[in-house]
């Protein structure tokens, strides 16, 4: 019979190992980690393009408005263990952090595979063993809770659940858990890829892959927006303004791309007509203009030229000479490009899952089941999806380290 059980050797689960001794003021634990892929942390070793994102810098208040709909939800969470008091945790250990310009927050070393490695030290350190290629088929709670994996069967008197979701389905986060739990009679909110490249219907710009735009904005038909970089694939939108639009589209949502947000559209038409009513700029060719005029302000000159071709706007054509309907026809793209939605890259390109087990199954401060006392989850496992920039792995975090701290005082 161990103390607890945590089922998912992933960020959330190792740390809740990792923070054990602390949070039971050195009491000592018998604890098992289940694992059900070939080592523990493979998705860890993903983040931040394997740089590891660990938070973001900023007041924790500001925190739950990169969460969507359910960030109010995981308030009390995120309060109970900050970015602040993460940063402090992970140095007292020995782990050295270091913030970016951007306010992005990461490991020293900029190594994921230091932070799996020193999470996997502490987790055995505080008395938990790693089983791993045991994956879970059930969980049955009575005296305790009896878990079964494919190979064995073990007891614990608590279990915290940290499965993770559905994405990068190669890793073993491959939302399987969700059925067991379901059967338990735990609600699962229907998971589909978060943070995820957004395909569109007639996608043009495959030319451009490996080009982007520099803090371009993203309206969905629902009104919700996002901002940031823009990246060009061969078949999708990608980058942060993409990615953090994702959870807000569906196939067939409209979407409008504003690849020029430092300048509305009216001004720019106001200022090309006056360039155009100038002797020196009507003379020049019609694509000279908009390189000049946009390009210079950061726009790719690749993306004007496809914006020409597609519109059937001769480049050469002097710019008095250009018709005003062609060069409006281009200024819409530009400020008000629409495309419908066609799916997403799905969850094996996509960072975070949106949905699984709805956060009012739990004790928000605690991350307890209302059904099953004894139950915990924390991470990607539970109804919470953040946006890029060390968002999803402090909720993993915070919500890891309010069960343990749950556990410890209740439990020992």
């Amino acid at each position: 019979m161990y103390d607890i059980i945590i089922i998912g050797g992933g960020a959330a689960g190792l740390f809740a190992a990792a923070a054990a001794s602390r949070l039971s003021g050195g009491k000592s634990l018998k604890g098992l980690i289940l694992e059900g892929g070939p080592e523990p942390g493979q998705k860890l070793l993903l983040t931040g393009a394997g740089q590891c994102n660990l938070t973001h810098d900023g007041s924790i208040k500001d925190f739950p408005a990169h969460y969507g709909k359910n960030g109010g939800k995981i308030r009390s969470v995120l309060y109970g263990f900050s970015n602040v008091a993460l940063r402090r945790f992970l140095e007292e250990q020995g782990l050295e952090t270091v913030c970016r310009e951007d306010g992005k927050i990461y490991p020293a070393s900029f190594s994921a595979r230091q932070v799996r490695d020193h999470l996997v030290g502490k987790a055995k350190e505080n008395g938990f063993e790693i089983l791993t290629g045991q994956k879970v088929t059930d969980i049955l709670p009575g005296d305790g809770f009896r878990i079964t994996t494919e190979q064995d069967l073990f007891t614990a008197k608590r279990v915290l659940v940290c499965t993770g979701g559905c994405s990068f389905p190669a890793t073993g986060s491959d939302g399987s858990l969700f059925s067991v739990l379901e059967r338990m009679g735990i609600t699962v909110t229907p998971c589909r890829p978060a943070l995820v490249p957004v395909t569109v219907e007639g996608y043009p710009y495959g030319p451009l892959s490996g080009a982007s735009v520099k803090s371009a904005r993203i309206t969905a038909e629902t009104g919700d927006a996002s901002e940031g970089d823009l990246l060009f694939t061969h078949r999708t939108f990608s980058g942060p303004a993409a990615l953090h639009i994702s959870r807000y589209v569906r196939p067939g949502s409209r979407i409008r791309i504003d690849h020029f947000p430092e300048m509305d559209r009216g001004e720019a038409l106001r200022s090309l007509a006056a360039l155009r009513r100038t002797k020196a700029e009507g003379r020049k060719e019609s694509f000279t203009v908009f390189r000049e005029f946009f390009a210079s302000r950061g726009l790719p000159e690749a993306l004007l030229r496809i914006l020409f071709e597609t519109e059937g706007a001769d480049p050469h054509r002097r710019f008095a000479e250009m018709p005003a309907v062609e060069w409006e026809k281009i200024l819409d793209r530009i400020f008000r490009d629409p495309f419908t939605v066609s799916g997403t890259a799905g969850f094996s390109a996509a960072m975070v899952t949106a949905g699984g087990v709805e956060l009012k199954e739990v004790y928000p401060k605690t991350m307890e089941s209302r059904k099953f006392p004894g139950l915990y989850f924390a991470g990607e496992v539970l109804d919470a999806d953040g946006d890029t920039g060390g968002y999803n792995l402090q909720f993993a975090f915070s919500s890891a380290w309010a069960a343990m701290k749950d556990i410890c005082d209740k439990h020992l």
